[in-house]
């Protein structure tokens, strides 16, 4: 063999040896991607516009309705790639009877492996709860459910009920009603569970034949079980009630309420300056005209008094006072706030240790952060222009310029400052039909804000009427009337009927109850003992527009089942049980 047939020969080896090492690498590249594939959740591509969509069971197999099933494994096939956490943590099996499951997924497909044998004659349903979500986090939105049939018939009894927020009117989905068989055990876990859709209802379908009792439960652990020392739960407005087969039973609507008891805190206190303090909070806060913080020293003795300014414009959590004194950098201090509550009353406390003063001088400009004309002025409402600091720039009252009509009032009299606040009265009432103008000096800026507020004078008001509709009623009733600018709040009692007068042309929310056991507020009812839920009604956005009556009907009869309407007063008169708030 000549010397370069062995170099060639060497060289093809070499080459081929290469070769085949680079196919090995390619082969289990791909076979690690095959499992990594196999193994996560996939994540669909990228790019077009945002995708709001939900997923969607586009078929199952079984199919719903199917009877004599033999099978240990149901499939579900969604409209899109899910996350599987989301999917795992939303399955369960109706009723509640100890079948123990896994799930396993394919692509876009989930199946639901019985790991027990399933029981004669019984109609099982594997519900999907409404949050289940695709990969980017979108919701179902309503619940799904596979009913089938181990007999040769379905249980087809129905039960149908509404949830509302108390306050919106609205809830989330998945909210969670418990279904229970009478008698019923509270202490395990409901027989039966369905979640609230985007519209609040809750529907239990394929039921046998019996008594039931339902209850709403904040469902906080997910294991079916009232936990009644942490967990708020109500009942509906009727103990229990029969389903019948091939009927549908419904439930009426509940107000549901979680009363916010937890306080809110203060988390920490950072000094802008020797004077400006940044409250950090642990929720948004509100307070009245008296609202201020006492200082004290670190052996408890006052030092000085803060007062609130502003809630920060970048972060609602986070509040800016000022202090009356300097507090000086070598010295700890520690605050006790008054006057300030959570949207529930819960009333401010401090979880601070200590805080440090400062030595940096306050240089913070003087500007404008907010007026309270946006949607108008009553006739004798004073325009109130709040600054970030105290007022201390007399140029902000020798320049303030009021035109009234078209004539500057040059000495305007009914002027005053209240630390941060500018506020600009009428000498009386603003004069009707009159436009006013307000140029503001904003130093800051170093030029003026100009407010031309609407003034609401009293042809431009009008009036809601609440009347409850029931025939000879006379019941005394509660109405909480407000609107989201804070400018009406209105709680008065009435019987019959009510006309609220010398209302701004704006939307308002009502709410009324029936306070049986006049204890000044709206109960929820008990479960346990058993008390209904106080009659509830709520309206949001009711328009009212200049020189009209809007006219409210109040049907508390709308929110009860249809079994118990007839006799309602009797029921309602009757109950004076007192109320366990559990």
């Amino acid at each position: 063999m000549s010397v370069i047939s062995f170099i060639f020969i060497f060289n093809f080896t070499h080459i081929y040896d290469d070769l085949n090492k680079l196919f090995y690498r390619i082969f289990m590249l791909l076979l690690a991607l095959i499992w990594l594939g196999s193994c996560a959740t996939p994540i669909a591509p990228s790019g077009g516009p945002p995708d709001r969509q939900g997923p969607i069971v586009e078929r199952t197999s079984p199919q719903t309705g199917t009877v004599n099933f033999e099978g240990n494994e149901v499939r579900f096939a969604f409209s899109k790639f899910v996350d599987r956490n989301s999917v795992r943590q939303n399955v369960s099996i109706e009723p509640n009877i100890g079948i123990q499951f896994e799930v396993n997924f394919s692509r876009k497909s989930a199946t639901v492996k019985f790991e027990n044998e399933l029981p004669d004659n019984t109609t099982i349903i594997v519900q999907l709860g409404a949050n289940v979500t695709d990969t980017r986090n979108n919701k179902m939105g309503a619940p799904f459910e596979l009913a089938f049939s181990t007999g040769p018939e379905l249980d087809d009894g129905n039960v149908v009920a509404r949830l509302r927020d108390s306050k919106e009117g609205s809830v989330e989905s998945g909210e969670r009603v418990f279904l229970y068989r009478i008698p019923a055990d509270l202490s395990e876990p409901a027989n039966y569970l369905a979640q609230s859709d985007t519209s609040g209802v809750v529907n239990f379908s394929y039921l046998s034949e019996g008594r039931y009792k339902a209850l709403w439960i904040d469902d906080v652990n997910r294991n079916r079980i009232w936990d009644r020392t942490r967990e708020f739960a109500q009942p509906f407005h009727i103990e229990e009630f029969q389903v019948i087969k091939g009927e549908e039973f419904d439930l009426g609507t509940l107000y549901i309420q979680r009363p916010d008891t937890i306080a809110p805190r203060v988390d920490g206190v950072g000094l802008l300056s020797e004077s400006r303090l940044r409250l950090r909070l642990s929720e948004p806060i509100e307070w009245n005209d008296d609202a201020y913080i006492v200082i004290n020293d670190s052996l408890g003795e006052q030092f000085t008094t803060a007062y609130p300014l502003y809630t920060s414009i970048d972060d609602a959590q986070a509040v800016v006072a000022q202090s009356l004194e300097n507090l000086p950098e070598d010295q700890t201090f520690l605050i006790e706030p008054f006057g300030f509550t959570d949207k529930a009353g819960n009333r401010l406390r401090s979880a601070v240790q200590g805080f440090s003063g400062s030595a940096e001088p306050d240089t913070s400009a003087l500007r404008l952060i907010e007026d309270n004309s946006g949607n108008g002025l009553f006739i004798d409402e004073p325009l109130i222009i709040t600054y970030s600091k105290f007022i201390n720039d007399d140029s902000v009252v020798d320049s303030l310029r009021i035109i009234e009509g078209d004539q500057e009032i040059n000495d305007w009299e009914f002027i005053e400052i209240e630390r941060n606040k500018l506020i600009i009265s009428p000498s009386v009432i603003w004069e009707g039909g009159t436009r006013y103008e307000f140029r503001v000096w904003d130093p800051y800026q170093t030029e003026y804000a100009t407010f031309r507020p609407e003034i609401w004078q009293r042809n431009q008001l009008g009036s809601i009427e609440f009347t409850i509709d029931e025939e000879n009623s006379t019941t005394e009733n509660r109405l909480l009337l407000s609107n989201n600018t804070s400018k009406v709040d209105i709680d008065t009692v009435f019987v019959g009927s009510i006309e609220i007068d010398n209302l701004p042309p704006l939307q308002y929310n009502a709410r009324v109850y029936r306070d049986i056991n006049g204890n000044g507020r709206w109960d929820t009812g008990s479960i346990d003992p058993f008390v209904a839920p106080e009659p509830y009604f709520l309206q949001r956005n009711i328009p009212v527009r200049e020189g009209f009556t809007s006219e409210v009907s109040v049907d508390f009869k709308s929110i009860l089942p249809d079994s118990i309407i007839d006799g309602e007063n009797d029921r309602i008169e009757e109950t004076d049980e007192p109320i366990d708030k559990r």
